[in-house]
């Protein structure tokens, strides 16, 4: 198929680019062959897997000739309109077997103080139920960040003055406005991962929308 010559452009150059994403995954797959893990990964959830994946990509960072690495890996499930507390009861158990395996990994293969692990969500959620035993759309939601780097265990968030209706933080239903922005953690590990201060406009477009003292958390409060 990538070796047939089309008269069109397009075709050709669909057919190279085809030709270079077997050559890649071929190379990969011989570098992944070659990363072996010093833990069993024995829980067989989806986010296990995927940081089992990650883990063996990070291993092989050297045969890669890589500097650094950004990998993604995702869990759903999150959008509780119904049985809140059954569904994040399974999902957080998840969550927790997974990071554990990977954090036993990254320590075992001495990577753990070069890696630095955060989440996402697209939204919130109520923190008030809904009738069926759930949550709704919310806004503001908190994060967790994981690193041998970090200056760990600390909370950088204020509880609500109040979590009343109508309170000052409440849009309505216990959807709370957030404090701080996503830039709030995300600045400092881009400084991290070695981008320079004068690039933070070109990364982070409305940075210049926050108080940096305030809103932004230092790389020195949150890293060694």
């Amino acid at each position: 198929m990538t070796s047939v010559q089309h008269g069109n452009i397009y075709c050709e150059e669909y057919a190279k680019s085809f030709a270079k994403a077997i050559d890649f995954n071929e190379e990969l797959a011989a570098h992944l062959r070659n990363a072996e893990l010093l833990t069993d990964f024995k829980t067989p959830n989806g986010l296990a897997e995927q940081l089992k994946q990650v883990a063996r990509l990070m291993v092989a960072h050297e045969e890669r000739n890589v500097e650094r690495d950004i990998f993604f890996v995702s869990i759903g499930g999150f959008d509780t309109h119904q049985d809140v507390f059954d569904e994040l009861a399974k999902k957080f158990q998840d969550i927790n077997e997974a990071l554990s395996y990977f954090v036993a990994e990254l320590k075992a293969q001495g990577l753990f103080d070069s890696m630095v692990l955060l989440t996402h969500s697209d939204f919130g959620r109520t923190l008030t139920p809904n009738s069926g035993e759930g949550t709704d759309h919310a806004w503001a939601g908190n994060h967790i960040i994981l690193g041998g780097a970090l200056r760990g265990g600390r909370v950088f968030n204020e509880f609500p003055e109040s979590l009343l209706k109508d309170s000052l933080q409440d849009a309505g239903r216990g959807r709370l406005i957030p404090k701080y922005p996503w830039e709030s953690m995300m600045v400092p590990v881009a400084r991290w991962l070695g981008v320079e201060e004068s690039q933070e406009p070109s990364v982070f477009p409305n940075i210049g929308n926050f108080n940096r003292s305030f809103h932004i958390i230092g790389q020195a409060d949150l890293f060694q």
